[in-house]
Formats: structure tokens, sequence, C-alpha cells
């Protein structure tokens, strides 16, 4: 039943990858077992630095670049764990718009109005779920530099989960995420100079850090 979460796939390509692989190895070393491997790897993807990027992203890329967007990291985290032999997989749901967070990265942005995509309407949240004595969620996404820089401006760190009408948060749990985002960054409403709107994006994320780091 669960043999379908240890499989390598394209974009978790932790086969392909013998980084992945050793540095994995390095989260098991001493470990008592499979719940703190968990905890070790969550830990270690979680404080690689938020940034906004392409969906699409392989495993091995995000770890050789060492930062990520939701999608990227929890598919790395995914890799490490299927490298050590735990089973995981990717949890997806709309989250609710952060409308505090748009209006802080806009007003920085100054002029060049620098914006995420749909800055009004919900947007796709990855997640990911292992298999530790039974599914537990970890979200290794915002790491610990720029929650407390969020925090101290005031603007909520949570991702939000959308309900719907009948007041059901419809989750989507996936083995593999190669044809979710591919079919997500065809569908991606940036498309022309993104990657010099990721880049505006990131240095309002990397200031905020620098306020989360100035409160240790």
């Amino acid at each position: 039943m669960l043999h379908q979460f240890l499989k390598a796939t394209d974009l978790c390509d932790f086969d392909r990858c013998t980084a992945i692989r050793e540095t994995a190895g390095l989260m098991a070393e001493g470990s008592a077992g499979d719940e703190e491997r968990l905890e070790r790897v969550y830990r270690y993807v979680k404080e690689f630095p938020y940034g906004l990027e392409d969906w699409d992203i392989k495993a091995s890329e995000t770890l050789a670049k060492g930062w990520g967007m939701c999608c990227g990291k929890t598919n790395l985290m995914v890799a490490m764990l299927r490298a050590l032999s735990i089973p995981a997989r990717y949890r997806i749901f709309k989250a609710r718009p952060e409308p505090l967070l748009v209006g802080y990265l806009t007003a920085q942005g100054g002029g060049g109005a620098v914006r995420p995509e749909h800055p009004s309407e919900s947007a796709d949240h990855v997640q990911c779920e292992a298999w530790v004595d039974g599914w537990q969620v970890r979200d290794p996404s915002r790491d610990a530099a720029l929650e407390r820089g969020l925090q101290r401006l005031g603007i909520p760190i949570e991702r939000i989960p959308v309900v719907s009408a009948d007041g059901v948060v419809h989750y989507q749990s996936l083995a593999s995420l190669d044809d979710w985002a591919r079919d997500r960054q065809a569908g991606r409403n940036i498309r022309e100079q993104r990657h010099s709107v990721f880049a505006g994006v990131n240095r309002q994320f990397e200031k905020i850090r620098q306020v989360g780091r100035a409160a240790l």
C-alpha cells in the first residue's frame, strides 16, 4: 500500500542524485527512529530560504541552489524521506489570499509594483505528509527568519486553507508531483520576464528575513 510513496520520479529524483541520498543519510546518523529522522529532515529543509520560483523544480535543483518555494522545498523533503525509506507524499490545497503580505511586498517594491501571482485570489499550497505510525503533515515552506520577520511586521505566517461552500477543505494527496507541477507551471499567470518578477519579490522576502534576524 505504501510502496508508491517510496518511488523516485522525474522531479523527485533522489535515485539519480547522490547528494540527496548522502544528505538524507547525514540526517539519519545517530537517530532513534523514523520519528526523529522525519523531524531532522523537516528542520533541515525548512531552513532553506523561501522564495518565489517555478513549480516544476527537481529536488536535486532545490538542494543545489539552497532555497525554494513551497512546492520545491516540499519536493526535496519528500525526496529525502523516501531516500531514508520513509513513505512520503504531497498534500495540495487552496490557501486563502494574504492581503497584508501582498500589500507589504507591493509597497516595498515601489514604482516596480512587484506582485505575486493572483494577489486577490486563493493560491495553491504544497505540504509534505510522511508515514510514521500514520500520516503526519509538515510544512517546510517558510524559514524561521522569514517567519520571525513576518511576525514582527504583524503579517500572519499561517497558510489558511480555503473552505468550500459545504464547509470542507479539499485536500489532494499525490504520490507523484510531476504531472501536477507541470500542469501548474503551464497555467502560470506570470510567464514573460517571470524571473525578473521572482527576483524582485525575493528581494523583499530577504528584507523581511533581515527584520527577523534583527529580532534575535
